[in-house]
């Protein structure tokens, strides 16, 4: 019985090695990455390159649960210069509504089938509606190309204030049949009811939340799109019938916003636009993920000078970048539940 004692006792000491063992190279390895991290973090924020640490930065606060890594070796003042420096007011001139000449929609040729628009793509069924995955180096997204801009409008819970709706329960409120995630709102610490829109909204030509400070982007009474500094009462002389308020503006009358700040940050992101037939761009990219990493103001710019829009501006992005259509979100959201959070409003199409 003595040995058998000994035998065991040896065999629970094995064991207890072993998680020892296992524990310390474990300990180490976090150690390891650690220093690695932190060493990497030190060379994008104090190396030679201002651009790359302005990414870095904006990357982090816009993924917000990882804003405070931007402060270990960066006080609270610069942090703040940076986020600023990113978010000028926009200076472009008002819409030129000349610019869009909207097209009737015509019924296809029934000898010929459908045919490419003038920008080369094909509404093959002939709803309207036409989607294109967008495939760059290091992220994907959809656009979905709406031929007639009458057709999209901005959406809002039943009543402002408290808790926001999710974009699938926005597009069956408006008995729609899909959308994007739209304006801004405010979010404390990434914990916020989406009940609460920052900056101008308009929704049936009544304004909401006139407050903050942010780019408006909406439509007016003839479905012409505006991107500019715009605040209710403007919006009121404009005719303005839906719009929300985010930013930065990407192009406005055919120019494209190439300031620095357009190029830093990679994050998911959602935009809208206009061609200057009328249509309507609805675009999201996919981010923070393996398939996707996700992209700056200036690659959504630039998608939008490749679809053929003339004036595009950028929506609110991150984990509410959602888009939806026919009962299903079609792109894949970052969000911790894998859909979309609690919204204020939304850009939606019957």
């Amino acid at each position: 019985m003595e040995k058998k004692k000994k035998k065991s006792n040896g065999a629970g000491k094995a064991v207890v090695r072993f998680i020892d063992r296992l524990f310390g190279l474990v300990l180490a390895a976090v150690i390891v990455v650690g220093i690695f991290g932190l060493t990497l973090e030190w060379i994008l924020c104090k190396g030679p390159s201002p651009a790359l640490r302005d990414s870095f930065v904006m990357t982090m606060i816009w993924t917000r649960r990882f804003d405070f890594i931007t402060h270990i070796f960066l006080s609270d003042e610069e942090v703040d210069e940076i986020y600023k420096s990113h978010f000028e007011a926009t200076t472009a001139d008002r819409t030129d509504t000349s610019m869009i000449t909207i097209k009737a929609q015509e019924e296809p040729d029934e000898e010929l089938g459908p045919q490419p628009d003038e920008y080369g793509y094909v509404d093959e069924d002939g709803d309207g509606l036409i989607f294109v995955d967008v495939k760059k180096k290091g992220f994907v997204g959809k656009m979905i190309i709406i031929k007639d801009p009458s057709r999209v409008f901005v959406g809002k819970p039943e009543v402002y204030g408290g808790y926001g709706m999710a974009l699938d329960a926005l597009v069956e409120r408006y008995d729609a049949l899909g959308g994007i995630n739209g304006g801004a709102f405010y979010d404390p610490e990434g914990g916020g009811t989406g009940g609460y829109p920052d900056g101008l909204t308009v929704v049936d030509g009544e304004s909401f939340s006139i407050g903050g400070d942010r780019t408006f982007v909406g439509f007016d009474e003839n479905n012409v799109l505006f991107v500019g500094d715009i605040d209710a009462e403007t919006a009121t002389e404009l005719k303005i019938r839906d719009g929300v308020s985010f930013g930065p503006a990407l192009l406005v009358n055919g120019v494209g916003n190439y300031g620095a700040y357009m190029e830093s940050g990679i994050n998911p992101r959602t935009a809208i636009g206009q061609r200057a037939d009328g249509a309507v761009l609805m675009l999201v990219i996919d981010g923070r993920q393996m398939h996707s990493v996700g992209c700056s103001f200036g690659d959504v710019r630039d998608v939008m000078i490749d679809f053929g829009a003339v004036n595009a501006c950028n929506l609110d992005g991150g984990s509410s970048t959602v888009m939806y259509y026919n009962g299903e979100y079609i792109n894949s959201p970052s969000s911790a539940s894998g859909t979309s959070r609690a919204l204020p409003d939304a850009f939606l199409f019957r």
